[in-house]
């Protein structure tokens, strides 16, 4: 891909949530082809998932990062166990989406139980900045394919109750629920994102360093 063609790219992805109370019909079509996926594959890693979360598991690769992937059939099932217990936008998702992506990452397993989630380790930070561009590699795919998409923080899709119904193991976490919505939504609402614009020029995030 030429560089342009690439910076193009990058440029026209932004959030796009569609919205929608009632259930569009499941599409019988890959949204997610394995092509896509596999830009994922792409990002850059520094050091393989520990141990433990490769031995006796069906999904033995290295890279700190896994995707759990719901079709449209099953993100209207997945809403249709939870509609009950939850009334947020995340509903209103899982009635539009084509595809749905629970993205987690893998740290390295806590010695100390006063340390949370995960311990606040270089090993943990490079796996969890690794699972990062896993996504942003997909997202990108998913945006030069004409596929609308919206990286979300879960929600309910984070819970205990969720992870045990898609079997997704507890040493997991969950960076992102990551939605792709058809492009043809009818009368749905379209949101997106209120922070886009406000980026500002280089000169707020970026200083050039000479060392003398």
């Amino acid at each position: 891909m030429r560089a342009d063609v690439l910076c193009e790219v990058i440029r026209e992805r932004c959030t796009e949530k569609v919205l929608s109370s009632e259930p569009f019909p499941a599409s019988s079509e890959t949204t997610l082809a394995d092509r896509l996926l596999e830009l994922a594959a792409w990002a850059p890693f520094h050091r393989p998932a520990d141990a433990s979360h490769l031995e006796g598991r069906e999904q033995s690769g290295i890279m700190p990062w896994r995707f759990y992937v719901l079709d449209a059939e099953s993100c209207r099932k997945l809403r249709s166990r939870l509609i009950e217990k939850d009334s947020s936008k995340i509903m209103e998702m899982l009635a539009t989406a084509d595809c749905l992506v629970q993205a987690t990452w893998l740290p390295n397993p806590s010695q100390d139980k006063g340390e949370g989630l995960f311990a606040a380790t270089l090993e943990n930070m490079e796996h969890l900045a690794a699972a990062g561009a896993a996504v942003q590699n997909l997202l990108l795919g998913a945006t030069a394919s004409g596929i609308r998409n919206y990286w979300s923080s879960g929600g309910i899709l984070r819970t205990p109750e969720v992870f045990e119904l898609l079997g997704i193991p507890s040493g997991e976490l969950l960076l992102g629920s990551l939605f792709f919505f058809p492009q043809d939504v009818g009368e749905a609402t379209v949101a997106t994102s209120k922070l886009r614009d406000k980026r500002g020029p280089l000169s707020g995030w970026v200083r050039r360093v000479s060392v003398q």
